[in-house]
C-alpha cells in the first residue's frame, strides 16, 4: 500500500505540474511552461516506474488463478474418494490439469479451491487453515474456503472455488462461478454450496 501511495502521489504531482505548465504557456511564459512541463514529465516517469514495480515485481492486481476456467471448463469432474482426504488438514488434489486444495471439515463439509494462489501462484495446500480460511504460505493472502473470497493479504482477486457433490464415497467438483447463489431451500436443508 505504501508503494501504491507513492505511485498515486507522483502521478498527481505530475498532473499538477502539467496544469501549471499549461497556465504559464497560456500567459505567454513559454520558457517557464517548458520547465514545468519537464518537471511534470519527471514526476509521471517516477510514477510509471513505481507502477511497473507494483505490476511486475509485486504482482499487484495480478491474478495467477484466472486460467482455471479455461483449463477445466464446465461440468462435474471426479476428485477422489472421501477417505483420501483427512479431516481438518489441507490436501492437494487434481481436477484434470488443475491442482486444487481440498479441506474436509469436521462438520463433514468438503471445501475445494484452486491450489495456486491468485497473487503469486503460491501453493495454498501448504498453507494454514484457520477460522474457515486458508492462508498462503508465501505472502500471507487469506481466502475463505466457502467461496474463495480474499479476506486479507496482497491478493486482489478471489480464489476459484468449486461446488462439490458426493456420490457414495466419490467426491466430484465443478467450478463455482461468482454468479452462483445458494438457493434458500438448499441452505435450509444443508446441501452443499451452490447446489
Amino acid at each position: 500500500m505504501r508503494v501504491g501511495l507513492v505511485h498515486a502521489a507522483s502521478n498527481a504531482v505530475g498532473v499538477a505540474f502539467y496544469g501549471v505548465s499549461f497556465a504559464a504557456r497560456a500567459r505567454g511564459r513559454f520558457a517557464r511552461g517548458r520547465l514545468w512541463g519537464l518537471a511534470g514529465l519527471a514526476a509521471v516517469s517516477v510514477g510509471g516506474a513505481v507502477g511497473g514495480h507494483m505490476a511486475f515485481r509485486q504482482a499487484s492486481g495480478a491474478n495467477h488463478a484466472e486460467h482455471v476456467a479455461e483449463l477445466l471448463g464446465d461440468g462435474w469432474h471426479p476428485l477422489g474418494d472421501l477417505a483420501d482426504f483427512p479431516v481438518g488438514a489441507p490436501v492437494r488434489g487434481r481436477l484434470g490439469e488443475v491442482p486444487v486444495i481440498v479441506v474436509h471439515e469436521s462438520s463433514g463439509t468438503v471445501r475445494v479451491l484452486a491450489d495456486r494462489c491468485s497473487h503469486m501462484g503460491g501453493p495454498l495446500s501448504e498453507g494454514e487453515v484457520t477460522d474457515g480460511c486458508i492462508r498462503c504460505p508465501w505472502h500471507g493472502s487469506t481466502f475463505r474456503l466457502s467461496d474463495g473470497w480474499n479476506t486479507a493479504g496482497p491478493a486482489t482477486a478471489a480464489q476459484p472455488a468449486f461446488a462439490i457433490r458426493i456420490t457414495g464415497t466419490l467426491i466430484e467438483a465443478r467450478l463455482q462461478h461468482l454468479s452462483d447463489k445458494v438457493p434458500p431451500t438448499a441452505a435450509a436443508s444443508g446441501e452443499e454450496d451452490g447446489w
